[in-house]
């Protein structure tokens, strides 16, 4: 009888990021009949609450505490010392590290000789939180590296990764699910009027999400009919403070700044008209799959990922960071509502679902595996 091969997946916070959905998405759809899960995450996020019970959960040192610092100066590494105690409490075959911002993983594989797969789904903008030699051993000593998109998957060839792999983000479809009640509601809360048009967008108030150009699409725009709203938690930080007070300023056109929202998130993109993304860097930007699924057109800039997603049809590539495009593109899509193609963009969207992501993960993963499978059986 064959043994199931078991994966230690860790994450830096458990939170609503792209990539950490796409991680649960990956555990609740795991086949069980051939993989067993364990599941590290340096801090207590939101999401653990829906990690399946039949995956152990550990919490490694984020944050180190008084008594791991002296230890640390001592020369007793609390991440090492995690490291082997989740090492021999779940005693993993594989170790799949889903961030380039875990390096010391990839060092703690290569110390109890646990093959490692490292799932990356950031470019060069996150790359500058990572140190040189940390980034070189995630592409030279990682057994397997994947890329979330085919531009993630160039600079990881570029960079020297010996073995990588596409695998498109994907997402389970079956969780949009927005109230038609709730999207009347909030349209009035914004004071949206007959023949008025909503663009919404959803991420960070991050340099990298485009949060500091919304002020100067509203002024490009320059139409108290049109309203953008951001879906996002406002980091209390420099950047948001001078961007929000710089959208007081506009006068015509509507900006509306909602914050984070959990439960009610589909509901706010489902009750805008169209979607827009002003990332200046993306690796894919799963929320583009979000906003085709629920019928609404998409203007993004060429930053990436999105080019890998929007097709003729659903929505228009701007070139990065030109905003005067960017607003006539939007002006194009509500001035013709008929050239989207609302059945297309659902078929492009279940492209990214989770059924069509899990196949091409567990064949990707089982091809890795299958040495192993021989060991162990």
């Amino acid at each position: 009888m064959k043994k199931r091969i078991k994966i230690l997946f860790f994450t830096p916070y458990a939170t609503r990021t792209g990539s950490e959905m796409m991680l649960l998405y990956i555990l609740k759809n795991l086949n069980r009949e051939h993989f067993q899960a364990g599941l590290v995450s340096f801090a207590p996020g939101e999401l653990l609450s829906e990690v399946p019970a039949d995956i152990p959960v550990f919490i490694g040192p984020g944050k180190y505490t008084l008594l791991e610092k002296v230890s640390y100066h001592l020369g007793f590494h609390p991440m090492e010392r995690f490291l082997n105690k989740v090492s021999r409490e779940f005693g993993a075959d594989v170790w799949y590290v889903n961030t380039v911002m875990l390096p010391d993983i990839v060092k703690g594989a290569l110390k109890h000789s646990v093959p490692v797969i490292s799932h990356i789904h950031e470019l060069s903008h996150m790359l500058t939180f990572v140190e040189v030699e940390d980034y070189k051993r995630i592409m030279h000593q990682s057994d397997l590296l994947l890329g979330c998109s085919e531009t993630v998957s160039s600079n990881l060839r570029v960079s020297g990764g010996k073995n990588v792999r596409k695998l498109l983000s994907f997402m389970d479809l079956a969780t949009i699910n927005p109230s038609e009640e709730r999207i009347n509601s909030l349209r009035e809360e914004w004071g949206v009027k007959p023949g008025d048009y909503v663009w919404i967008m959803s991420g960070t108030s991050s340099e990298r999400k485009g949060f500091d150009l919304l002020p100067d699409l509203a002024k490009a725009i320059d139409d108290p009919t049109v309203h953008l709203v951001w879906v996002g938690r406002l980091a209390p930080d420099g950047l948001v403070y001078l961007t929000q007070k710089r959208c007081e300023q506009v006068k015509s056109t509507r900006i509306h700044l909602v914050g984070a929202q959990k439960e009610e998130y589909y509901s706010y993109l489902a009750a805008a008209d169209g979607f827009m993304m002003l990332s200046r860097q993306e690796p894919l930007g799963l929320v583009l799959v979000e906003a085709a699924w629920l019928g609404k057109p998409i203007v993004s800039f060429d930053s990436g990922g999105p080019g890998e997603f929007v097709v003729e049809g659903i929505g228009t590539l701007v070139p990065n960071l030109d905003i005067t495009k960017f607003a006539q593109e939007m002006h194009h899509w509500r001035a013709n509502p008929g050239a989207f193609d609302a059945a297309l963009a659902r078929r492009r969207a279940s492209e990214f679902g989770s059924e069509t992501g899990m196949e091409a993960w567990e064949e990707i993963v089982r091809e890795f595996c299958a040495p192993l499978v021989k060991q162990i059986s």
